[in-house]
């Protein structure tokens, strides 16, 4: 199952990586994120409420929360926890949507890889003491890149989600096409404005090296190249209209540079703008 994992667009960002002392019994409200969040108890225990199912964690167990998964945490009386807390989001792993791992329960069997698992855990915490130190946030965001590996790591030994399981070629096309069809639509909406492939894929969550092979994988060419093909069919629809200057027609959709534009405009339709004006 492992062997379908590529990483080469496992590029996650980290948003907290912070360990927590709980020594005061309570609870805490119910929520649910639109990142993933993975908890690790480290020492001591408490229970949590995972979509309305109740249970205890202890230490040397984990959870990972996918986005949109409630749940809420409470320390018994006359107990106490270390738990290290991290969230991360833009990942995007074959046959998985945008932002998904493909554990079906969020209590992960860590299994033989337990011990590196809670040994790198430990790591991260001391390092959260070193918050000015030179490449502490590099080191941080490597260390929770090697957490994300372990627990990968786990995977043969956990159930899986239905969309994963014995899916994943046909499961990864369905995902890659929602993909791009929501790409297509974005650029449709945005390309009068200044776009880099890093930019729309951060507005979709995933990484710029992912939605480049699913957009060519779809429809046969980058991303930046229906851009540019989308922006030059405009502006021939434009200055076929008339009205505007080459330089405002550049402009309008999405060239700043004129001179840029007029070469691009040449190369693709054989003629400059100029010309295509004056016929018009």
């Amino acid at each position: 199952m492992l062997a379908v994992l590529s990483l080469s667009a496992f590029e996650p960002e980290v948003l907290y990586a912070f360990p927590f002392r709980n020594q005061q019994p309570g609870t805490y409200v119910y929520h649910q994120h639109d990142f993933l969040e993975l908890s690790i108890m480290v020492t001591g225990y408490s229970d949590y409420n995972v979509e309305g199912q109740w249970r205890r964690v202890v230490a040397g167990q984990a959870l990972l929360f996918n986005p949109g998964i409630h749940h809420q945490e409470t320390q018994p009386p006359n107990s106490e926890s270390l738990q290290l807390h991290i969230g991360f989001r833009h990942i995007a792993l074959p046959g998985q949507p945008p932002n998904h791992m493909p554990f079906s329960d969020s209590l992960i069997n860590l299994g033989e890889y337990r011990a590196e698992f809670m040994a790198n855990a430990r790591r991260i915490i001391a390092e959260n003491q070193r918050p000015t130190v030179f490449g502490h946030g590099l080191l941080t965001q490597t260390m929770v890149v090697e957490q994300l590996c372990w627990l990968l790591r786990s995977l043969p030994d956990n159930k899986v989600s239905n969309d994963y399981a014995g899916k994943q070629g046909q499961s990864n096309n369905v995902d890659q096409t929602a993909l791009v069809n929501a790409t297509t639509y974005y650029l449709n909406a945005h390309y009068q404005e200044e776009l880099t492939l890093g930019d729309v894929a951060a507005t979709l969550h995933v990484s710029a090296a992912y939605l480049s092979r699913a957009f060519k994988a779809v429809k046969g060419e980058t991303p930046s190249a229906y851009l540019m093909k989308l922006r030059l069919q405009q502006a021939r629809t434009l200055l076929e209209k008339g009205g505007l200057s080459v330089n405002a027609v550049a402009r309008t959709v999405g060239y700043q540079d004129p001179y840029y534009f007029s070469k691009l405009f040449k190369r693709y339709f054989g003629v400059t703008p100029t010309m295509m004006k004056n016929e018009a």
